[in-house]
């Protein structure tokens, strides 16, 4: 029983981390468990509540919903140049993003 109060305190913990970057940031990065990484801007506060928030990723026209469950680390995106912003936005329309691993800087 301990066990499975861990846990849920744990899972609510990093839910709660993860909420309180979409709710203040504008512009985020999200890393999916998939290994998926998405820069967009927060769409929608609606659906909070069933455990999920909208986005849409820069470059693309689409908007999407995120399950916080999916969510490995959100954070907010510092301001950049518009080129910077732009390159982001090119290279998630031809998917560069899907499947990235962690990269050494």
């Amino acid at each position: 029983m301990d066990d499975l109060q861990a846990n849920v305190r744990k899972r609510d913990g990093h839910e709660s981390t993860i909420r309180g970057v979409v709710d203040f940031a504008r512009e985020v990065r999200i890393h999916l468990r998939n290994m998926q990484v998405i820069f967009g801007s927060v769409a929608e506060t609606a659906g909070r509540e069933t455990g999920s928030f909208r986005i849409r990723p820069w470059g693309l026209t689409q908007s999407m919903d995120i399950q916080f469950d999916d969510v490995v680390l959100a954070s907010t995106v510092k301001q950049m140049g518009w080129e910077r912003h732009r390159a982001i936005a090119v290279a998630q329309q031809s998917g560069i993003f899907t499947n990235a691993g962690k990269t050494n800087k």
